[in-house]
């Protein structure tokens, strides 16, 4: 009712006209109302009743009727850059916005590099909450936060765009974080700290030397079902992702001036890996029924240790959330492959001739291939991290930044090249596995997968 009286001209509750005519006017101090008398009630600053006029302070503005402010408050929070130190979107996953669900980047990366200019060194906003504190000794750095963390543009994490040509485009800085960081996530839609583009092209290539073995088993002629290579392709599509993310991750962190920075990922890194790889062993021993119950009583005591540091885990050590995105993919895509590859071994187990020593031979052989590439990868990495640093120092030569793109796509390259041999392991693996008795499989791939979980630059 109040709220009817007080709204503009309402012709049938107050006559029109010069209402100086209808009432007296003059200083309301004088203890004369104004306004329409018709409603038995004088308008002016009467705190009980609200007055009339735009007093943004008494009451909102917009649809009265609806006793609330207009535009869009059903979110009952307010957007923009707030003190709340919540990033805007849903965050309540801990993990970026956008499509994660996938963790699938859209767009051509076929070059893996990050774009733009990296035109902007630091993240905006309070940084001070972006930076492990406490003593070094614990891991985190001390003293002046700002030589602990990693400085620069933090956009340069992520590659954006068409990177089919090998050189990053566009401007990085909406790939950093903005706003209080306190919440140690970047505010905004964190979509925007993922590559963009069609990824097709960022899956390593070839038809899985993978699928058909070489040398004297080629005769033996032992196929693959689509599906199991599908499910190959994937995990390595998964293992791939989850490394160039390391590489991202690590970069930030060899621009601060704090010597233990890189160590500081490094932990992170194998915390993480541990975490999911621990989950994943529990997961497959239990599927798979394994004879050594003391085996998977291990792996569980390691999986809830691992559990309970992740509770205490300083997030702000991977602020986007994406190497935890990365790390956790693809042992969920190595548990997809786990439970079509185990079908599939005991479908063939006495329909394959092969000859088991040289699988073993060629598995060997594969392994220690697997072995060099890691170490050129890692080589390759310390690279691209000093051009990567040298380009963000002097952003206007040229030469250093051609020297950046170059090293970046080098070691896309070579980690394509990687994640290929580890696709061919894989199928050898599967044939020698049809070989052996169920407790060996099970301990083979347990170990290969616990080697795996250590790869952390």
């Amino acid at each position: 009712y109040v709220a009817l009286m007080i709204r503009g001209d309402l012709a049938s509750d107050k006559p029109t006209g010069d209402l100086a005519s209808d009432k007296p006017t003059g200083d309301l101090a004088s203890d004369k109302p104004t306004g329409d008398l018709a409603s038995d009630k004088p308008t002016g600053d009467l705190a009980s009743d609200k007055p009339t006029g735009d007093l943004a302070s008494d009451k909102p503005t917009g649809d009265l009727a609806s006793d609330k402010p207009t535009g869009d408050l059903a979110s009952d929070k307010p957007t923009g850059d707030l003190a709340s130190d919540k990033p805007t979107g849903d965050l309540a996953s801990d993990k970026p916005t956008g499509d994660l669900a996938s963790d699938k980047p859209t767009g051509d990366l076929a070059s893996d590099k990050p774009t733009g200019d990296l035109a902007s060194d630091k993240p905006t906003g309070d940084l001070a909450s972006d930076k492990p504190t406490g003593d070094l000794a614990s891991d985190k750095p001390t003293g002046d936060l700002a030589s602990d963390k990693p400085t620069g543009d933090l956009a340069s994490d992520k590659p954006t765009g068409d990177l089919a040509s090998d050189k990053p485009t566009g401007d990085l800085a909406s790939d950093k974080p903005t706003g209080d960081l306190a919440s140690d996530k970047p505010t905004g839609d964190l979509a925007s700290d993922k590559p963009t583009g069609d990824l097709a092209s960022d899956k390593p290539t070839g038809d899985l030397a993978s699928d058909k073995p070489t040398g004297d088993l080629a005769s033996d002629k032992p196929t693959v079902p689509k599906h199991l290579k599908t499910r190959i392709n994937d995990y390595k599509y998964a293992y791939y992702k989850s490394s160039i993310q390391k590489f991202l991750s690590l970069e930030p962190y060899t621009r601060a001036r704090s010597t233990t920075a890189p160590h500081i990922y490094h932990e992170e890194c194998l915390r993480l890996e541990k975490l999911y790889f621990t989950k994943w062993a529990v997961h497959y021993l239990s599927k798979n029924a394994a004879t050594d119950i003391t085996l998977l009583q291990s792996y569980e005591n390691e999986y809830e240790e691992a559990k309970k540091g992740d509770k205490n885990a300083d997030r702000r050590r991977d602020w986007s959330g994406l190497l935890r995105a990365r790390i956790s993919e693809k042992w969920k895509k190595r548990e997809l492959l786990d439970d079509v590859e185990s079908a599939h071994i005991a479908e063939t187990r006495t329909k394959v001739n092969v000859n088991k020593e040289k699988l073993k031979k060629q598995l060997t052989n594969t392994e220690n291939k697997i072995e060099a590439q890691l170490n050129i990868v890692k080589e390759l990495e310390s690279k691209a991290i000093r051009a990567t640093n040298e380009h963000m120092d002097n952003r206007d030569d040229k030469s250093l930044k051609e020297q950046y793109y170059e090293a970046y796509s080098t070691l896309a390259k070579e980690l394509r090249s990687l994640v290929d041999l580890m696709g061919e392991a894989e199928f050898q693996r599967i044939l020698l596995l049809t070989t052996l008795p169920k407790d060996e499989q099970i301990n083979m791939i347990i170990q290969a997968m616990d080697k795996d979980s250590t790869n952390c630059s």
